[in-house]
């Protein structure tokens, strides 16, 4: 289908001919471009089109273009494809060559670049108030809240003195971002994949967050109860939602955490008896319930790692036997644990890793940063 609506509209923008010997043609995005405009007004065809858009995953930025991006399209003597010379306004250009022995795509330097800045946020009393007073936008702080979380509790680990830094190369989000505090530095460094646009890496090409397991458990019985809108509650005796996953498991048997995170409430609740929170990031809670008593030492605030004992299984609560009841929340709305596809940890591609590490170690060097 997409080879068919590619020809279609290359019938509709190609050039009746080369009469005039044009080679090399230039283009600017305005507002509603689309590329296919311009590799259709140089007379090249659809077919050559499809080719190249599946021939590499960076050809997928081309889907993503916005104005002040700049194209340089080349026709060799036969009037075919040479090159492409994609100059976007805030980011790496890319170069895309074609021959015989198809096409090829290479990110470089090939134009000026903005010359790096940076503004740094001195922590006095919190990341919101010191960053807002450093005039750093709403959405940057909360950009840098939902990167860093995972790694810094900002209610405890922040002192007075702690900085965070943040290198601009005219782009309105940071090209990095870094954490410097008593005890340690956290340097994430920005980088833009088709398949995840951009995100924030550390110095190994990962990014901060947590793979969550499936269950909390190591090994359990049966899922004795799933996510449903409407299930009979054995105690109550009345049909009600039931918003988490039960684990049958017998009572005693050790329940970890399902990802790193934090501490966010221990509790006795007449429903969910014996209860603990976590929060995983800005934004996902885990509720681990019906627990015979909690592990030694659990208290609010403290940081979680993966894998680390939370409780152990019981019947506390509304509970008819021994099991564990684990819900999952973003945003504070309930999801099934067995259906939800919750973020995962990227890394950058091993094809990228060498060059992304060579430009964090500049970038840092630039900043007086080892």
């Amino acid at each position: 289908m997409l080879l068919v609506f590619l020809a279609s509209l290359s019938a509709l923008y190609a050039l009746p001919s080369h009469a005039d010997g044009k080679h090399e043609f230039h283009f600017e995005v305005s507002r509603g471009d689309v590329f296919y405009k311009f590799f259709f007004e140089t007379g090249l065809k659809g077919e050559l089109l499809n080719k190249m858009m599946k021939a590499d995953e960076r050809a997928a930025r081309l889907a993503r273009i916005a104005p002040g991006d700049k194209f340089k399209i080349t026709l060799d003597v036969n009037h075919g494809l040479k090159k492409i010379v994609f100059q976007p306004l805030n980011a790496n250009p890319l170069l895309i060559t074609y021959s015989k022995q198809g096409f090829r795509f290479i990110s470089v330097n090939i134009q000026p670049t903005e010359p790096l800045t940076h503004s740094t946020i001195v922590i006095t009393k919190s990341l919101n108030y010191d960053g807002k007073k450093a005039g750093i936008e709403s959405d940057v702080i909360s950009l840098i809240i939902k990167n860093f979380i995972w790694a810094v509790d900002f209610s405890r680990d922040l002192q007075k003195g702690d900085k965070f830094i943040l290198a601009w190369s005219g782009d309105k989000t940071p090209s990095a971002m870094i954490y410097v505090g008593a005890r340690k530095t956290i340097a994430l460094f920005a980088h833009t994949t088709a398949a995840n646009g951009k995100q924030y890496y550390d110095v190994n090409g990962k990014t901060l967050n947590d793979m969550f397991e499936f269950s909390p458990l190591k090994n359990y019985d049966r899922i004795s109860s799933g996510f449903t809108k409407s299930r009979y509650h054995p105690v109550l005796k009345k049909y009600r939602s039931h918003k988490g996953t039960d684990f049958a498991a017998p009572k005693g048997k050790p329940v970890y955490s399902t990802a790193k995170g934090a501490v966010k409430r221990v509790a006795v609740d007449h429903g969910y008896g014996n209860v603990v929170y976590l929060s995983h990031g800005t934004e996902i809670v885990t509720l681990y319930a019906h627990l015979s008593k909690f592990a030694s030492g659990l208290k609010t605030g403290q940081k979680i790692k993966k894998g680390q004992l939370v409780g152990y299984v019981g019947s506390t609560g509304l509970a008819t036997g021994p099991h564990l009841h684990y819900e999952i929340r973003i945003n504070g709305i309930h999801q099934d644990a067995e259906k939800i596809q919750l973020p995962k940890q990227l890394s950058i591609p091993t094809s990228a890793l060498s060059g992304f590490k060579s430009k964090a170690k500049s970038l840092l060097s630039k900043l007086g940063l080892k």
